[in-house]
C-alpha cells in the first residue's frame, strides 16, 4: 500500500561519509584539536587582542615573536598545542 511519501534512498557504501581525511605522519599520529581565535589566546595569555595582531605581524620565516599563529581566511588560529608549548617555553626561559 501506497503511503505518499518518497522511497527511501540510502547512501551506497563507497560514498558513505567518512569525515574529513588526515594524513599521518609516519612517526607520529595527529589528532585534529579545535583551534584557538584571538579572543581565546588573549584571554588564557592575559593580553590585549592588539598584542597578538602586532607579535604575529612582527613575525617572519627566522624570527618568531609570541605564540605560532597561522591565517585561516582573513582569521588568525592557533594550535591547542603550540600555545603549549608557546607557554612551557616562557615558564622555562626560552622564549
Amino acid at each position: 500500500m501506497d503511503t505518499g511519501s518518497a522511497p527511501r534512498t540510502e547512501t551506497p557504501p563507497n560514498r558513505a561519509h567518512r569525515g574529513p581525511h588526515i594524513s599521518h605522519d609516519s612517526n607520529e599520529d595527529r589528532e585534529l584539536l579545535p583551534l584557538l581565535g584571538v579572543d581565546d589566546v588573549s584571554g588564557i595569555l592575559g593580553i590585549p587582542k592588539a598584542t597578538l595582531y602586532r607579535w604575529h605581524s612582527m613575525s617572519n620565516a627566522g624570527d618568531r615573536v609570541g605564540p605560532p599563529a597561522f591565517r585561516v581566511g582573513r582569521y588568525l588560529r592557533y594550535s591547542l598545542k603550540d600555545l603549549a608549548r608557546y607557554i612551557d617555553d616562557l615558564r622555562h626561559g626560552i622564549s
